[in-house]
């Protein structure tokens, strides 16, 4: 195994501190926060539909939330898990693009600098297979088989960079920005922009295009998804205000680069690594490119947030963090007399790191806290919110309608059945039927106290029974710690009890 693992350029210990980080968010999620938490009950309930269009987002991530839900059911380990899966495959393709930048070794310590960050092990946990997170996987993915495709002519490579392009752009449009940034390293880099005179390009365009049309062509049509983007342009504010926004975009990128960071700023300190600012000019064309890349994200990110108004969060800078990773990794060589050295502290600090914080976590939140959401009793409050339905109705609940924190995590929990929306999003639901509502009847359910008014509003017609409210201790927790649940039924037309 050593002789295996030795030929990719890693340790034991490196090997073993990239399947721990990976591994820790499924261990917490099953043991002390097992409730999905908001954004991703969401794209579970969507996802049971497996739309082309949704009220905000591309599908991707619906789509890999529905197809987690059709094989292990609204499971929050069974989601972390695979959403780990997915970090892996995008973790691969960094490994691999890397190599193309720096040695087996330097590879391979960069590669667990990254996996072992804030990031990659406590993200998951609050946003498991949302859009963000999923980019770790599509981008690296884009940039290695567009530099293989490049360099062999391959036509697998060409094939597969329009598959990755194509899950890139389902996934967040915000892929708009890497590629832009693509094309701009292509025109700068000669070597590069030498590809375009060969046809496997135009066919990685044409398959990726091919992929996107449908959606496309769904979002040209009804606009919710483009509404949604142009939503977040919310204009110009004062000076502090933009500079705030751009500080966040700085700020996106610490959660993954700042544990490294500090990692390899000791390392060089103590002589186990030299860091050198090599001259651009003496650069690979394959850094070139990655360099051209990063730069041009940034500038691209910072026109549309000062000069376009974007509102930018903190978390959108995850992939834009992980392609920076490739930029940065050749700035750093091994002094090798002391590698050995720097690889067993490393893995020593970072493995007794992690292991601090998730002690001290479950500690924290088994017997002195509770997380509102992560460990939220939806299963338990849809069982007995069930059971009252069961008792006065022989078929339905067709919909399980409500505010956004409540509803989804009951609905999934409640069974495939039933389908589970917001009010206010009823009406960008491609797939909402009014006819299987009034058949079926609803199950309001919901913490916000303007739930019954908003659907009042929106089905003027129906009636509500009386408000009911149920108390359900939060799950694993010894605080004794409850959540209350508010439902009302709306009653089905094709039954009666």
């Amino acid at each position: 195994m050593d002789r295996v693992l030795s030929r990719w350029g890693f340790s034991i210990g490196l090997s073993a501190l990239v399947v721990a980080a990976l591994v820790l968010p499924v261990v917490l999620a099953a043991l002390v926060f097992p409730t999905p938490l908001y954004d991703t009950r969401e794209l579970v309930a969507w996802g049971r539909h497996f739309p082309l269009l949704t009220p905000v987002h591309p599908p991707m991530m619906v789509w890999a939330g529905g197809a987690v839900d059709r094989l292990f059911g609204p499971s929050g380990t069974a989601i972390v898990f695979v959403n780990q899966i997915c970090l892996a495959i995008g973790l691969g393709y960094l490994y691999a693009t890397l190599r193309l930048l720096v040695d087996r070794a330097m590879a391979a310590y960069v590669l667990a600098l990254a996996a072992a960050s804030f990031y990659v092990v406590f993200a998951p946990l609050s946003w498991a297979l949302n859009a963000d997170i999923l980019q770790l996987m599509s981008w690296p993915a884009v940039l290695y088989h567009f530099l293989r495709g490049r360099s062999t002519d391959r036509w697998l490579h060409w094939i597969l960079l329009g598959i990755w392009a194509a899950i890139a752009a389902l996934t967040k449009y915000n892929a708009a920005v890497l590629f832009l940034a693509m094309a701009a390293g292509i025109v700068a880099v000669p070597s590069v922009r030498a590809c375009l005179r060969r046809p496997g390009p135009y066919v990685a365009v044409l398959v990726g295009a091919l992929l996107f049309l449908p959606h496309a062509i769904a979002a040209w049509r009804y606009g919710t998804t483009i509404a949604y983007g142009e939503r977040h342009f919310t204009g110009f504010g004062s000076v502090a205000d933009t500079a705030r926004r751009l500080g966040l975009l700085v700020a996106g990128y610490l959660p993954l680069l700042l544990p490294g960071a500090i990692v390899l700023a000791i390392a060089v300190g103590r002589r186990m690594i030299a860091w050198r600012v090599p001259r651009f000019a003496e650069a690979s064309d394959e850094l070139k490119f990655i360099v051209i890349v990063n730069v041009a994200m940034f500038a691209v990110l910072v026109v549309l947030i000062a000069g376009c108004g974007l509102e930018y969060i903190a978390r959108y800078g995850a992939p834009f963090a992980e392609l920076a990773v490739l930029a940065l990794a050749p700035l750093f060589t091994w002094n090798e007399s002391r590698r050995a050295v720097a690889v067993r502290q490393t893995v020593q600090s970072l493995g007794v790191l992690y292991a601090v914080l998730a002690a001290g976590a479950s500690v924290v939140y088994l017997l002195f806290a509770s997380h509102s959401g992560l460990q939220e009793p939806t299963a338990q409050a849809a069982r007995v919110i069930l059971a009252d339905w069961n008792s006065k109705y022989k078929c339905g609940p067709g919909y399980y309608l409500g505010d956004r924190q409540t509803v989804y995590g009951i609905g999934i929990a409640a069974g495939p059945d039933g389908d589970s929306m917001t009010i206010n999003f009823i009406p960008k639901a491609r797939w909402f039927d009014t006819a299987k509502l009034e058949a079926n009847g609803a199950v309001l359910v919901y913490t916000l106290p303007q739930v019954p008014g908003d659907f009042a509003t929106a089905f003027p017609g129906a009636t509500m029974s009386e408000e009911k409210r149920i108390s359900v201790p939060v799950l694993r927790t010894h605080t004794g710690k409850t959540k209350d649940y508010f439902y009302r039924f709306v009653a089905p037309k094709a039954c009666t009890g």
